[in-house]
C-alpha cells in the first residue's frame, strides 16, 4: 500500500494536496480549522507524542471530547498506535498526555511536535483501523472531505 492510500493519508493530507487546503474541516465553539490547520495540528501532535516514545503498534488511550479528542484519533491513526488500555493515555480537563512515568500537558505537546512533524505513514499496520471503528464520527467524516461539527 503506497503512502497515498493509507488511513492518515486520506483523512486529511489527500484534501490538502488536492486544492483543499483552505476548505473547512471542523467547526466549534472555537472556531472553524481548515483542513491545513487541522493537519498542522495532527502531525505536530503525532511528532510530540514520537519524541516521548510511542511508536508503531503501541496502545494509546484517549478520553478527550471536542476537538482535541479529533486532533487526537487522528494524531494517533498518523503515529500508527492502536486503540487501548494498557498503554499511554491522553486524557483529562485540562488535557495532558501520560506515556509511562512521564504526563505532559496539552498546551505542551502542541508546540513540541512542531519542529518535527509526523508525515502520513507509508502503509497502515495491523489494528489502526480500529480507530475508525472507535471514532466513525471522526474518520468516515474526513474521508468523505466533510466538515465536522463538534
Amino acid at each position: 500500500m503506497s503512502r497515498t492510500s493509507t488511513l492518515a493519508f486520506l483523512t486529511l493530507d489527500h484534501h490538502v494536496v488536492h486544492g483543499r487546503a483552505d476548505d473547512v474541516a471542523l467547526s466549534d465553539d472555537d472556531g472553524d480549522l481548515t483542513f491545513a490547520d487541522l493537519l498542522d495540528q495532527v502531525a505536530s501532535l503525532a511528532g510530540a507524542l514520537r519524541l516521548l516514545g510511542l511508536t508503531d503498534g503501541d496502545t494509546l488511550r484517549i478520553e478527550l471530547t471536542g476537538r482535541a479528542r479529533v486532533v487526537a484519533v487522528l494524531a494517533a491513526l498518523r503515529l500508527q498506535v492502536v486503540p487501548g488500555d494498557d498503554g499511554a493515555s491522553i486524557a483529562g480537563d485540562p488535557a495532558s498526555a501520560t506515556i509511562g512515568d512521564e504526563e505532559v500537558p496539552w498546551d505542551l505537546l502542541r508546540g513540541l511536535g512542531r519542529t518535527d512533524p509526523l508525515p502520513a505513514p507509508a502503509a497502515d499496520l495491523d489494528g489502526v483501523e480500529r480507530w475508525r471503528v472507535e471514532h466513525p464520527d471522526v474518520i468516515d467524516a474526513l474521508l468523505d472531505g466533510a466538515t465536522l461539527q463538534v
